[in-house]
């Protein structure tokens, strides 16, 4: 049989993460590692029928035939089947990181998300499969007690996502808030005020962390809460409790992220979990065992952030003699919430909030000069720390400068740059794009970052996300703040040989390197659009208000090259959504904006099975009903032809009239016929190269009108031309020659039948036929070939078998005497 267990002294999230387990291997019987205490116990009481619960001395391992394991992969944690290892498959399903000794999975899910539950629950949600309200319940109270009320520094998006499905199945939120958010009991309460009495907090590379101890003679369930308790209290970064009890001494260890509490544990004491949650049993007295952990903790902590590696480097500014009116509306239009003030030579005199400026002209001081609304900026040095750089916010109008030495504005540092992804987190993913990367684009990386290591330059949009996938491409896109893009693209070529082109009117350049390796530079910039679908205006801009341009979450990602240390920069979530592999426009007017990101929409979709977000379909919707206008076109155009260079096209063009995009935005309008003639069109792949053309002349056919669709986009004329002849099919090949392989691929398509026109070459009558007919070599064999020739110029043969025809007649007429 098939057994699920979570791990010993069973918690909410084991117990939920088992119950849904059950849907994805069904007949799997539910086991109970050791004893269960306080709420669990109340609560599997409450569901004894619906669990099924066996204790494990119930189970004969001799019957066991798979393990499915709920929230840990530690052998020494699922009790008597640990000595099944390596003699039947285990299935492991986990958020905490996979570490050495970990059980050998051979199925399930190891992801970082808040909770077990959230793991499972993504598999089911992609499956289709719907939790009874029961279980959703009992999977939601583990979700709420590992996520700590989606507050723990470990929630991510996903655990909010998979919490709002199960609310959806039926979860109870009373239930759930009386098991897991109880009071705690008397004992508990002790323990927390032996906690707070023993407490002290030390200080080590920019972190405040907490240690404690306590002791009681018995077990005490519900203790982890009580680390976060403490966290909040004494406003920490991490706290370790080394409790004595029964005779044995416990480390649990919690921490807000820069601190690897599972590895300090996993090394140094045998424990383990992950980097924001560890469990450990130790060797000797609380108090000692907190001397070891205190002793051991530089090795563990993440190099603390430098200004520089996380400021903004190019700043925007407003002249301190603008009127704070029209310094206003230029804070408005460009979603600024403060600015710094700087004079004529460029130095900063102060910062102005918009909420200042906005009060100002209230009281009618719009026409004051934006100087007298300034306050005295904070500055610090770019290699301040992090820690000192967060306390600064408070004091500088929530930003912080950098200064040259002449006094202008070198970087900024505001609380959009304060919640970027946790620095453990943030170093796992800068190693997964760089080992997505190919070889070739690397050697390029590391010698931009070598040539201009006080630079700021930035892998962005495709190849971060194709990257992330594990998709190499030779293909770069790079930001650049503060460096000229020829001067880049003219390094490159001399380093690595090739050519390159630079557009100075536009402030881009691209170098075609001798590895094979293609390079898109250009400066960072923001776009604003006039009208709906109007070509926008450009002007220099910071890294985030580039990534704010994009189209989708997923391809407004960067990978820092330089400064050092690289990072992936997520601003928007587009990490989450790739994992979830779903397409988030930016804002709210994406596509009103750029109808044209739609289609880049569904190219990815088509490609690599991604999913729109509702917003997208919302906008879609809206898109439709007001179709975009002459302005778009020739981005329309552009994205079509993309598509129609797709690996599979076909896809593309389906979920484009799933969505009634077809129409919409091209006035193409298939039928059953025309549908079926692609269907054929794409069957020739990948034997055959097709051309986008090809599919271009069987959604003519779908047009009411091919004519103004040609003139409206710029196609060539001669489409029209060859257009006939899918129309009205011709009696004879040779009518296809003119219009190339595209166009004898659209036909053969559209009239299956003679598809023996485009695939076959066309046999002619040969002299050596005639020979083979009777006839004896010399001038009459020409004639009527000649003859023969002229008849199929006329249109009289068509085909072999007909031109055969034609030469024993023409022998049978003239008579061997006859013919000269």
């Amino acid at each position: 049989m098939d057994v699920i267990v979570g791990h010993e002294n069973l918690d909410f999230d084991a117990l939920g993460s088992m119950v849904l387990a059950r849907y994805l291997h069904p007949g799997a019987r539910l086991v109970r590692l050791g004893g269960l205490e306080g709420r669990v116990r109340e609560v599997t009481r409450l569901f004894a029928d619906h669990l099924a619960l066996l204790d494990e001395d119930e189970v004969d391992l001799d019957e066991v035939e798979r393990v499915i394991v709920c929230d840990t992969a530690r052998p020494e944690r699922i009790g008597p089947f640990k000595a099944l290892v390596g003699k039947v498959p285990f299935v492991v399903y986990d958020h905490h990181p996979r570490a050495p000794g970990d059980l050998p999975a051979s199925g399930g899910a190891v992801r970082p998300f808040g909770a077990t539950v959230s793991v499972i629950a993504e598999i089911m949600r992609a499956r289709g499969i719907a939790p009874h309200p029961g279980d959703a319940t009992l999977a939601y109270a583990g979700l709420w007690e590992d996520t700590g009320g989606f507050t723990y520094p470990g929630t991510t998006a996903t655990d909010l996502e998979v919490g709002a499905w199960l609310l959806e199945h039926g979860a109870g939120l009373t239930a759930v808030r009386d098991w897991v958010r109880s009071h705690p009991d008397p004992v508990a309460r002790a323990m927390l005020a032996a906690l707070m009495e023993h407490l002290r907090v030390v200080e080590r590379g920019g972190l405040r962390i907490a240690l404690t101890w306590a002791e009681h003679e018995g077990y005490v369930p519900a203790l982890a809460p009580l680390a976060h308790t403490l966290i909040d209290l004494y406003e920490v970064d991490a706290v370790f409790m080394a409790l004595r009890l029964d005779g044995q001494t416990l480390v649990i260890a919690r921490s807000k992220g820069r601190l690897d509490v599972g590895r300090l544990l996993s090394e140094r004491f045998d424990g383990g979990g992950h980097a924001r949650a560890a469990f450990a049993r130790a060797e000797g007295e609380p108090r000692a065992v907190l001397q070891r952990v205190e002793e051991a903790l530089e090795p563990y902590l993440a190099p603390e952030p430098r200004l520089s590696e996380v400021m903004t480097r190019l700043v925007e500014t407003v002249p301190a003699e603008l009127s704070a009116e029209e310094a206003l509306v230029r804070m408005r239009q460009r979603g600024f919430g403060g600015l710094p003030v700087t004079d004529e030579e460029g130095r900063v005199v102060g910062v102005v909030r918009r909420r200042d400026l906005e009060r100002a002209v209230r009281y009618g001081m719009g026409s004051g000069a934006v100087r007298g609304f300034a306050t005295v900026p904070r500055t610090l040095p770019e290699d301040a720390p992090l820690s000192e750089a967060r306390r600064a916010l408070k004091e500088g109008a929530g930003r912080v400068l950098v200064l040259d030495d002449e006094g202008r504005a070198k970087g900024i540092f505001t609380r959009t740059d304060l919640y970027r992804m946790p620095p453990a987190e943030q170093a796992a993913w800068t190693e997964r794009v760089r080992e997505g990367l190919s070889e070739g684009v690397r050697e390029v990386l590391d010698a931009l970052a070598e040539a201009y290591p006080r630079g700021a330059l930035y892998l962005v949009g495709g190849a971060v996300r194709d990257a992330l996938l594990g998709e190499a491409s030779p293909d770069v896109d790079l930001v650049l703040e503060g460096l000229d893009p020829g001067e880049v693209a003219r390094f490159l070529t001399r380093r690595f040989g090739g050519s390159y082109g630079v557009h100075f009117a536009f402030g881009t350049a691209h170098a075609r390197l001798g590895t094979g390796v293609e390079v898109d530079l250009a400066t960072a910039r923001e776009e604003e659009y006039p009208s709906p679908g109007a070509l926008p205006r450009v002007r220099p801009s910071t890294l985030n208000r580039d990534l704010a341009r994009r189209d989708f979450t997923v391809n407004a990602m960067a990978y820092r090259i330089a400064p050092r240390p690289e990072a992936l920069i997520d601003p928007f979530g587009g990490l989450h959504d790739l994992e979830a592999r779903t397409l988030r426009p930016l804002h709210p007017l994406s596509f009103i904006e750029d109808p044209s990101r739609v289609l880049r929409g569904l190219r990815l979709a088509a490609r690599l099975g991604f999913r729109f977000h509702p917003e997208a379909e919302r906008q879609i919707e809206e898109l439709r009903k007001r179709p975009p206008g002459a302005a778009a076109t020739s981005r329309l155009r552009r994205e079509l032809m993309l598509a129609l260079a797709e690996p599979s096209p076909l896809r593309v063009l389906r979920l484009a009239e799933r969505y009634g995009l077809l129409e919409a935005l091209y006035g193409f309008r298939p039928d059953a016929e025309v549908w079926a003639a692609l269907e054929r069109l794409e069957a020739q792949k990948p034997e055959r190269s097709v051309p986008p053309e090809a599919y271009l002349y069987l959604l003519l056919l779908a047009s009411p009108d091919p004519e103004a669709l040609v003139r409206r986009f710029g196609w060539p004329q001669r489409l029209l031309t060859h257009l006939g002849l899918l129309q009205k099919p011709p009696d004879r090949p040779e009518a296809l020659r003119e219009g190339g392989e595209a166009l004898a691929l659209a036909f053969a398509a559209r009239y299956p039948d003679r598809a023996e026109w485009v695939w076959k070459p066309t046999r002619r009558l040969r002299g050596r036929d005639l020979i083979e007919l009777g006839m004896e070599p010399g001038p009459a064999v020409g004639r009527i070939l000649r003859e023969v020739e002229a008849a199929r110029a006329r249109g009289e043969v068509s085909g072999y078998e007909e031109e055969l025809t034609l030469a024993r007649k023409l022998m049978e007429d003239y008579g061997t005497s006859r013919l000269p």
